[in-house]
């Protein structure tokens, strides 16, 4: 499978809901089909169903060492809310198998 020509952020997040693969110009926003990334967090699953869910992150950070990424990250997220079937609160998130690591064995 070749890499998807890139393509704006809404496009990627349309991509992503249809269950496409998708890339930004920057590769800061991505989707493999059913997950949805911003700067390696995963951001978004969409279900074998098509429900499409958006982790609600807050990335809080030390003021001190508050960067762009979180900042960029907060935007997809923003951006990404507004197209989900579902927005899942961090703690939700924190407990859910669709945004737990998958275990390694």
């Amino acid at each position: 499978m070749s890499d998807p020509q890139p393509t704006d952020n809404l496009n990627v997040i349309k991509d992503w809901k249809a269950g496409k693969n998708a890339r930004n110009h920057k590769g800061t926003l991505w989707s493999d089909g059913p997950i949805l990334w911003s700067q390696h967090h995963k951001i978004g699953h969409r279900t074998e169903a098509g429900v499409c869910v958006i982790a609600d992150l807050d990335l809080k950070v030390d003021s001190s060492s508050y960067e762009l990424n979180t900042q960029v990250t907060l935007m997809h997220i923003h951006l990404a809310k507004r197209f989900a079937d579902t927005v899942f609160h961090q703690l939700v998130c924190e407990s859910s198998p669709l945004f737990m690591k998958e275990l390694p064995f």
